[in-house]
């Protein structure tokens, strides 16, 4: 009985050929994109490791969990040396200690090599890293790979914390985080040929694409930046389509195969959402206020309090709460302003808050306002004023990714290395480091600027150790007025 509970989960005990017909490997064979994570390549199979994935809702964790193990099945193994499970319905690190012992003592008779754990949904126990210690110190986990799933961020990477020495020693980061696609791996899906383009102009690798973008940051215009401008109208047209699709990979599956989103599509992140919040012991009416006017302010300077006015919410830090869980469930994510005496930001001060994932915004958005067709909403919204509201949101997110491929760690701190800068004259969209050097960017998502239009950028790079810095547009490229001009398809290209 105890063999058939434990195969339940794991098909390819039975039939090696099982995962033909698993769930999510066939609903991604269905879909209309083929997305492999870049990040699928750095998980190192043949240690004892501890890994862990986080990642939003419906971003495809399971899917490449799956594929994960479809491939090392592919090496002619054994199939017991691999267990998967599901998290939900455990409740406690005894529970879960209890069942990935029984697996383990189950396959010994037939696996004398390593073994491969993967725990999906792992935030779902509480205390889960107490189960995991316990296997660890025992000795249970020796030859074996664990990689556990979980989507909130702050559950997850603080439970992992509490592992320490536990987790075998590598010199990748262990804590991996799978977010939407980035506009590149986009492109890169939605058009092959586009990516054989990116593999010849040797594009592929970010080290190549960060001497790149070093070349931009002090008023150069690379040749590559020149050959990816003749793709202008595509990139423009696919720029334009992840405004709406984001980087979900059911959403754009959808808009591929239908030219539309299906309002189960939208409904289903919601619905996701809505669950975290729930877990978290928070109200669905105070989550729907709170959205309604981080939407109404995206783009400016907020307070906890600005946020918490035109709200029934009594008390301004119930919003700063409601605003880190979404920011841990990565919905959200909040951008302070730069303390450029002690390089640090300032917390108590305004800050800007960005979505992370344009169909997030709009999933979220249409369910705020009740509508009846969320895609069409989308739609309206990206045909007036919201889709330079957006595009800020989008270079802001593909920043944070820049930033940590600078400078990858397990205790990455994406406040701390992606702020914004004001004074009572002057502000910058963004401020990143790179180099012990500031970078200032800033988004002008129009066909012409002026000299006064960015204003603050001179002001800012006058000030202290500064590239001359680059503005986002939506179709220029040229190095005039003392900085870089480049389109937002291009610039978010390189990330």
């Amino acid at each position: 009985m105890l063999t058939y509970q434990l195969a339940t989960q794991n098909s390819w005990w039975l039939k090696k050929d099982a995962m033909k017909s698993d769930f999510q490997i066939e609903q991604f064979e269905q879909s209309a994109i083929s997305w492999n994570p870049r990040i699928k390549y750095y998980f190192q199979l043949d240690s004892d490791l501890v890994y862990t994935l986080r990642g939003p809702r419906q971003v495809g964790k399971t899917t490449l969990i799956k594929q994960i193990i479809r491939e090392i099945l592919s090496q002619e193994i054994d199939p017991r040396r691999i267990f998967y499970w599901t998290c939900d319905l455990i409740e406690s690190p005894n529970e879960l200690a209890n069942l990935i012992q029984q697996y383990l003592q189950y396959s010994k008779q037939f696996a004398k090599e390593r073994r491969f754990i993967f725990l999906d949904e792992i935030s779902s126990v509480r205390e889960w890293q107490k189960g995991i210690k316990h296997l660890w110190d025992t000795g249970n986990l020796k030859n074996t790979t664990l990689l556990l799933t979980g989507s909130h961020s702050l559950d997850i990477r603080k439970a992992a914390e509490r592992l320490p020495g536990r987790r075998g020693e590598s010199e990748t980061v262990l804590d991996k985080i799978l977010m939407p696609m980035k506009f590149a791996e986009y492109v890169e899906t939605r058009d092959p040929t586009m990516r054989s383009r990116l593999s010849e102009l040797g594009l592929i690798s970010f080290i190549a694409r960060k001497e790149v973008l070093l070349d931009l940051a002090v008023g150069n215009i690379p040749q590559v930046i020149e050959e990816l401008n003749l793709h202008s109208p595509e990139l423009s047209s696919f720029l334009d389509d992840y405004l709406l699709t984001g980087g979900i990979p059911k959403a754009i599956s959808d808009y591929v195969k239908e030219g539309s989103i299906g309002r189960d599509t939208f409904s289903t992140y919601v619905n996701a959402t809505i669950g975290d919040i729930h877990r978290w012991g928070k109200k669905e009416t105070y989550l729907s206020q709170i959205l309604r006017r981080v939407i109404e302010t995206m783009g400016t300077h907020v307070s906890w309090r600005t946020l918490q006015k035109e709200t029934d919410i009594g008390n301004q830090n119930t919003v700063q709460d409601y605003i880190d869980v979404l920011t841990s469930s990565f919905v959200l994510c909040p951008i302070f302003v730069i303390d450029r005496e002690k390089q640090l930001p300032l917390y108590g001060k305004e800050k800007k808050i960005i979505f992370h994932d344009p169909f997030i915004f709009h999933a979220l958005n249409g369910w705020i306002r009740q509508s009846s067709s969320p895609f069409n909403q989308a739609m309206s919204f990206l045909a007036n004023e919201g889709k330079t509201r957006l595009i800020e949101s989008v270079v802001g997110d593909h920043l944070i990714r820049l930033v940590f491929n600078f400078n990858p760690s397990a205790d990455f701190d994406p406040t701390c290395n992606l702020m914004y800068w004001k004074t009572t004259k002057d502000e910058v969209d963004y401020v990143i480091k790179i180099n012990q050097t500031y970078l200032p960017i800033e988004v002008k998502y129009t066909s012409s600027f002026s000299k006064s239009d960015i204003n603050g950028m001179y002001t800012f790079t006058r000030s202290g150790n500064s590239y001359k810095g680059i503005v986002i547009t939506k179709n220029l490229l040229n190095n005039e007025k003392n900085v870089m001009a480049i389109p937002a398809y291009l610039f978010l290209l390189l990330i």
